[in-house]
């Protein structure tokens, strides 16, 4: 297997330990190698300079196993650690995970946690999420299927609750952003949301989780099986949606999801032109600059299974661009890339744009090269310019190989994030005005 060149995400741990640090009041403890948490939490801030949190990096607790526990078990070691950072941590949940080399010796975790001494009762869990598993991905999914598990209680059903799903800390770099726009369309519909990672969420978010009456996960893949474990552990009917950006795929997901819980149509209908009114006014000022100069450009995305599809329908369907190319970058099973292949039938295009499983970033700057020629000898060759670049910070080159420019929305963004989004109504403005001001500045740059 040829190495990965700048790759764009992280092992199951690393998405574990995003996860846990956007969770109120959930501390992870790492039962692992030294330097696991500081080398993953780098990771993690690439994914918008993010920061560790209350319990990240460097200071996340950790067993630091050596070559000696390898070899005679680490159970001793862990259970020091565990129980210093019940003494010394504040925290509503503890969560042992595991890394790659204790998954590998075996050591039985469940085992040590039976013998701990957990003086104040603190709810002390365990789930496995050795590295070499899975990506980050993965990792954020495993962490809510554990809690559903072994710590989210059983309650009395509330049929205004709803859980949102498929948003992964840092790995979606605008995850915050797009989660509380999320939150906001569903509440307009009279709902109440869990999105468990915003700052407006605590700790009693994830406790009332088993009460919604539905899981709405916004991504084909990830959040998934948080949602199908949700279904068997408590009773909670889920579906899984398009990740809406835009004001047509923003009105598609709250009439399915309207449509899933029986709310009168007549409330969705009001909600929805109100949004629209607002959405369409602000396009309706800058109508003018956008005729006269004609920015219609192909496109290229580039970004994971959870909003590629999503970022090129908004090319195509919300802003008129020419969607040319869409590269899934997720590591992916046979029977998954054929699924995405499925769901992309789906969608409305004038032409369909190619789909590309490919995660190198030069491998990715190749293909499109080969495929359109920068030379001026055949007049009939598709030149791919103007272009636009949905992709992560490090597609640079590829934008700059065409002459057009990048928007850096998939893992990793060297961009500071600090809530912005382009899910729903209000990121669908946002993206356009992104995307209008950064080809403005280039043209800028070129006359003065």
């Amino acid at each position: 297997m040829a190495p990965i060149e700048r790759p764009r995400y992280s092992c199951m741990l690393g998405g574990a330990l995003a996860t846990i640090s956007a969770l109120a009041g959930v501390v992870p403890v790492i039962h692992g190698a030294q330097g696991c948490g500081g080398g993953l939490f780098n990771a993690y801030s690439l994914g918008g300079h993010l920061g560790t949190g209350y319990c990240g990096g460097t200071g996340i607790p950790s067993s630091n196993i050596g070559e000696k526990e390898v070899i005679f078990g680490g159970a001793k070691r862990l259970e020091t650690q565990i129980n210093s950072t019940l003494e010394v941590m504040k925290g509503e949940l503890f969560i042992v995970l595991t890394a790659c080399m204790t998954d590998i010796i075996g050591e039985d975790v469940e085992s040590v946690l039976k013998d701990i001494k957990n003086k104040e009762n603190k709810p002390l869990i365990y789930i496995d999420t050795g590295g070499f598993k899975g990506k980050a991905y993965d990792g954020y999914d495993e962490i809510f299927s554990g809690l559903f598990k072994s710590y989210i209680p059983k309650r009395e059903k509330n049929r205004k609750l709803v859980n949102v799903f498929g948003q992964v800390p840092g790995y979606d770099p605008y995850f915050r952003g797009n989660l509380e726009e999320i939150k906001r369309i569903l509440e307009r519909i009279g709902l109440e949301v869990n999105t468990f990672l915003t700052h407006d969420q605590t700790h009693e978010n994830i406790l009332s989780a088993g009460e919604a009456v539905l899981n709405i996960v916004v991504s084909p893949l990830y959040g998934v099986k948080a949602a199908k474990t949700a279904k068997e552990t408590h009773g909670i009917d889920y579906i899984v949606t398009d990740f809406p950006i835009g004001a047509k795929a923003s009105e598609k997901f709250l009439k399915q999801v309207a449509n899933e819980l029986n709310i009168d149509n007549s409330i969705v209908e009001e909600v929805v032109a109100k949004e629209k009114k607002n959405y369409y006014g602000y396009i309706e000022r800058i109508s003018d600059f956008v005729a006269d100069t004609d920015i219609q450009s192909y496109g290229v995305v580039i970004a994971n299974s959870t909003d590629a599809f999503a970022y090129a329908d908004y090319l195509e369907n919300e802003i008129g661009f020419i969607p040319k190319y869409i590269f899934i970058t997720d590591q992916l099973s046979d029977e998954r890339k054929d699924y995405l292949k499925e769901r992309l039938e789906n969608y409305k295009y004038g032409e369909t744009p190619e789909l590309v499983f490919e995660q190198d970033t030069t491998a990715i700057r190749n293909y499109v090269k080969e495929r359109h020629s920068e030379s001026d000898a055949d007049e009939y060759q598709e030149r791919l310019s103007p272009l636009v670049v949905l992709g992560s910070s490090i597609d640079y080159k590829l934008a700059g190989d065409f002459g057009g420019v990048l928007i850096p929305v998939s893992y990793p963004v060297f961009d500071v994030v600090l809530n912005k989004g382009f899910a729903g109504f209000r990121g669908g403005n946002t993206l356009f005005e992104t995307i209008l001001n950064t080809q403005l500045k280039k043209e800028v740059k070129r006359i003065v």
